[in-house]
């Protein structure tokens, strides 16, 4: 499965009309992988930074809420750069960063997107760099397993996986893997790589999204 993108960064709450048709092959995809499960768990990240994964998954999400009628939890697991709030039309505070250093209840950081019934946002929180090690404690990673069941679909927005490691702790709780790409910039060493890496996971990965393709600019070869 794979998927053009324009998508711009702006409010997902404004923009939903356009984002939706971008994603379509998307969130048709995990919903016919998701036939049969009480829970598809989708793991969205890229091999390199700022290639839209928070824009993708926000809107993924809202299209699996709004055309399947179904409860989805976003996760935003990206706690030095953090901007899936600005996206949603929700507080960023507190979140994620702060319910692990224990600053935060779960109950306090969950949040309801306007004008999206069924989707619900974990932001990332309070701006910080990641614990070395922090996802794969017993705490988090029994966090991450309660939050896995909180929604009929739940997508982890996690920045690129070859400069932050933590994200590969989340491997043992994922169904899908989708690997967000930007055009002109991300590199094919990189995603190779990336790819190498979900292959030893052995997660299978669900396909790839094409962010920012302007067909009459080609590809970037590197």
């Amino acid at each position: 499965m794979r998927t053009n993108s324009l998508a711009t960064i702006t409010p997902l709450h404004e923009s939903l009309a356009l984002l939706e048709p971008l994603v379509d092959a998307v969130w048709t995809e995990i919903a016919a992988q998701g036939q049969g499960r009480e829970h598809t768990r989708v793991l969205v990240t890229s091999p390199s930074a700022k290639a839209g994964t928070s824009l993708i998954t926000a809107a993924t999400g809202a299209a699996l809420a709004r055309f399947l009628r179904s409860q989805v939890l976003v996760v935003e697991t990206n706690l030095r750069c953090p901007g899936i709030a600005g996206f949603t039309g929700i507080d960023g505070l507190p979140g994620l960063s702060d319910l692990l250093l224990g600053h935060a209840d779960l109950d306090e950081v969950i949040r309801e997107v306007p004008g999206v019934p069924g989707l619900r946002v974990l932001p990332a929180g309070t701006s910080r760099a990641a614990i070395s090690g922090e996802y794969a404690t017993p705490k988090a990673q029994a966090l991450f397993a309660n939050l896995a069941t909180m929604g009929r679909y739940v997508l982890f927005d996690t920045p690129t996986l070859l400069e932050h490691r933590e994200g590969r702790s989340l491997f043992p709780l994922i169904d899908h893997v989708l690997l967000v790409l930007r055009a002109r910039d991300t590199s094919k060493a990189d995603t190779g790589a990336v790819v190498q890496l979900i292959q030893r996971s052995h997660v299978p990965l669900l396909g790839t999204v094409l962010n920012r393709h302007v067909p009459e600019l080609g590809f970037l070869e590197r």
